[in-house]
């Protein structure tokens, strides 16, 4: 949710939200005091009863702009794990240049019978944490399981271009929190609601918007957001940054006014024109386009790579005497603090040098080439609307081959052209670009897992027989990788069922990474099956990579965000022992979410003496909303269920 506020001498603040009642400093409800459990999480360790932060924008006493939060956080302890992690209170601020302050800090622990203790003032602590960013600490006295814990400060800042977030929801639940933001001076402030894209928007009786999911509801007045019952973000699987599931609010000024001539001037450009500053920056663009940063890479590569080669062999040769040359240190970041020919020389790169390294010699050698911006998965999403630059630290490339736009990453040797490394799989890449600078859509094809197994089954249960794997993409590659630390045996061990073994494992092009990876071998699976009198119980499924559900939770309130669509095919043909019949098969199934988005299927069938059998899962997209989640979890459990159910024999002999 985006919102454009305009703000001249004073802003005219909305009316009061939704009933909203502020904190009263040691006023606790009796109710807060005895509870013991927060019923809409009863997993709880910690409830954030309230918290309210009043934010302005205005003028100091000596006319510099600045911004004052005035915050009150109220927390309920509700065990001695809670009382361990929130009893201590740390409060950041930047202090370089003198840019921020906190004062005022007041903080207390309200015992269960009433007895209010307060924090001395000399126990409150301020240290400087390095050149830029300095702490205030304390601790609550006599603070126990049952405590009310609350405190208040100020804040105050000049960085009024981006002044502090605010958020609502982050890893506790939150009964209420309420933010309301003002500003006394000509500034226009855009705000983005981060975290609720997923809430249905609708207009309450006040006119109000109104944003609800489950049991959480924001409202929204003006500039004054309420939020309620909140619940916390847990670690689930397939999830980006925790941090992109808070809810938070972000201000950010747009433009200002000036008062004499009442002229509206931008503060951040656009996206174009931050791309016309990114590629003359000495540490972007000229790596790039200036020919003195890389004459010696360049002359290096000529003397190994021929220009004659057609695009796909001239890409892969480049692709592979960058990451020899420059093998990637670790770094992150899309500033490049060497030149192309720095990191050659000294044989290692950050990812921003890698890949700027392997735009200049792909132009080089005639094949078009842009570096893509990006953020990580592990360091949140991307903001489109307006040029942030702090928010990217890694850095792919685009290339032409034929007519058509291809993604690169430079930064390790099992990566071909085509792919890019999966923490880079965040949905969207910001392309440098000199005529055309656009947000492009980071993918790749449908990851897929092939297997094949012909065998038999004994009377006595066993199985054995043949087995054959293929798998492309990131998923040989992360096969690859294992290889290159572990035997073949000790990898495909740890996929057999208990009792399972091997023999003759070899793989094919296991140093070809432009080609699929493909396994064979002879399996034996000596406990797959068991007999009782006259019928032989058999699991004839042998290896999947979901063998349990991943979404345990019932209700989930942020997206799934698998880095990849894939798919998991099996395939078993098994002859049945001498003497013995089918007896009973597992039902066929066949699910399948709307639009395709997600299938399995689940087909056996016996015939001449031979039982065959296709399993397939299938995700076909990346991102599962909410109200979607339930189906998927349904699909994921149905798939686990029929991959553990079993096939009945009957002996006849």
């Amino acid at each position: 949710m985006i919102g454009i506020l305009s703000f001249f001498y004073v802003f005219a603040l909305c009316a009061q939200t939704a009933d909203y009642k502020p904190l009263e400093w040691g006023v606790v409800p009796d109710e807060d005091l005895q509870m013991t459990t927060y019923l809409l999480d009863t997993t709880a360790a910690a409830l954030v009863l309230g918290d309210e932060g009043y934010m302005n924008v205005g003028k100091n006493n000596s006319g510099q702009y600045e911004w004052l939060l005035r915050r009150h956080k109220r927390l309920k302890i509700l065990t001695e794990a809670a009382l361990d992690k929130y009893s201590d209170v740390v409060i950041y601020y930047a202090h370089k240049d003198g840019t921020d302050h906190v004062r005022q800090i007041a903080a207390q622990s309200i015992a269960v019978d009433g007895t209010i203790s307060e924090v001395k003032k000399g126990d409150i602590f301020h240290e400087k944490i390095n050149e830029y960013w300095s702490k205030a600490t304390f601790a609550f006295p006599e603070a126990k399981v049952g405590s009310v814990l609350e405190y208040r400060y100020e804040h105050f800042s000049h960085r009024v271009l981006t002044p502090q977030s605010w958020t609502f929801r982050g890893s506790l639940p939150v009964r209420s929190s309420y933010f309301q933001f003002g500003c006394s001076v000509p500034v226009t402030y855009t705000y983005l609601l981060q975290g609720a894209e997923y809430m249905a928007i609708e207009k309450n009786a006040l006119g109000e918007d109104m944003l609800q999911l489950g049991d959480t509801h924001i409202y929204v007045n003006g500039t004054r957001f309420w939020m309620q019952n909140g619940g916390a973000v847990k670690e689930e699987p397939f999830m980006t940054s925790l941090d992109d599931y808070y809810i938070n609010i972000r201000f950010q000024a747009s433009a200002t006014t000036s008062l004499a001539t009442g002229i509206t001037t931008p503060v951040y450009g656009t996206w174009e024109s931050t791309s016309k500053e990114l590629l003359e920056d000495v540490d972007i663009g000229q790596n790039y386009r200036k020919n003195k940063r890389y004459k010696n890479l360049l002359q290096a590569a000529e003397a190994v790579i021929e220009k004659q080669l057609p695009q796909e062999e001239l890409l892969f040769a480049i692709n592979r005497f960058i990451t020899k040359e420059i093998p990637w240190s670790g770094k992150y970041g899309m500033n490049a603090i060497q030149s192309p020919d720095e990191a050659f020389a000294k044989h290692e790169g950050s990812i921003a040098e890698i890949q700027y390294a392997a735009v200049a010699l792909l132009r080089e050698y005639g094949i078009k080439a842009y570096p893509v911006l990006l953020s990580t998965r592990d360091n949140g999403s991307m903001i489109t609307s307006f040029p942030f630059l702090n928010q990217f630290n890694y850095v792919i490339t685009i290339v032409e081959i034929n007519d058509v736009a291809l993604l690169a990453d430079f930064s390790d040797p099992l990566l071909k052209p085509g792919l890019i490394r999966e923490e880079a799989l965040n949905g969207l890449g910001f392309m440098v670009h000199e005529d055309s600078p656009a947000w492009i859509t980071i993918g790749l094809p449908v990851v897929q897992d092939i297997f094949a197994w012909n065998g038999k089954i004994t009377e006595e249960g066993t199985l054995s027989g043949e087995m054959k794997a293929t798998m492309n993409t990131l998923s040989a590659k992360s096969d690859r990788q294992r290889m290159q630390a572990q035997s073949l045996d000790e990898i495909w061990d740890s996929r057999l069922p208990n009792g399972g073994s091997w023999s003759e494992l070899t793989a094919s092009n296991e140093e070809d990474i432009r080609e699929d990876l493909s396994i064979q071998g002879k399996f034996e699976v000596a406990e797959a099956g068991f007999a009782n009198g006259d019928y032989l119980y058999v699991s004839p499924i042998i290896h999947t990579n979901f063998s349990e559900n991943p979404f345990q939770r019932e209700q989930r309130n942020y997206p799934v965000d698998f880095p990849y669509a894939f798919e998991e095919k099996s395939v078993y043909q098994y002859e049945l022992p001498s003497g013995y019949v089918v007896e009973s098969l597992p039902d066929n199934i066949n699910v399948i979410l709307p639009n395709n988005d997600a299938s399995f299927q689940y087909l056996i069938r016996e015939k001449n003496q031979k039982i065959s059998l296709i399993a397939t899962l299938k995700i076909s997209k990346t991102v599962y909303p909410p109200e979607e989640y339930e189906a998927l979890r349904e699909l994921f459990a149905s798939a686990v269920q029929k991959m553990q159910e079993q096939i009945v024999l009957k002996k006849t002999e």
